[in-house]
């Protein structure tokens, strides 16, 4: 099954938050190619900036904190693919009144035009309003349940 990961899930994992076990279970899965994981370049520079941020704040600098970004985005990249967003669906997901956060409409639309089949996100609540005809929309929790507690 393809997989769209939206940004936050990585934060997830990272930073051992609410939801990191349901998350490690996924990526365990995307590891072992039950499953391929999809993340759009949005992604790949918010995680950066992030990752910057927060070793940042653990007192790391250059030319270290370059090489443990480089280490830490390779982990991403070696799990999933980058794939990108037509201008076209770029402009469909700027005027998406189903959408409040203009960055879930972009995630959204990304994960349609590169025919995924879930999108799995921390914030379902922010996709509420999405049409969910083309692909499901879960959070990781009610992914693992689904998918790979069967």
């Amino acid at each position: 099954m393809k997989l769209f990961l939206d940004t936050n899930i990585f934060v997830e994992f990272i930073e051992h938050r609410k939801q990191y076990e349901p998350v490690s279970r996924i990526i365990d899965a995307i590891i072992e190619e039950q499953h391929t994981a999809c993340i759009s370049t949005g992604s790949l520079y918010t995680l950066t900036y992030l990752f910057e941020r927060g070793l940042k704040m653990q007192d790391i600098h250059k030319p270290e904190l370059t090489q443990r970004i480089r280490h830490l985005l390779a982990e991403v990249l070696n799990m999933s693919t980058v794939v990108p967003l037509a201008h076209a669906n770029a402009e469909t997901a700027v005027y998406d009144e189903s959408f409040t956060d203009i960055e879930d409409s972009f995630q959204y639309r990304c994960a349609l035009e590169n025919r995924c089949h879930v999108l799995i996100t921390i914030n379902d609540n922010d996709y509420n309003n999405a049409d969910q005809s083309g692909i499901e929309i879960l959070t990781p929790s009610a992914f693992v349940d689904k998918y790979i507690n069967v």
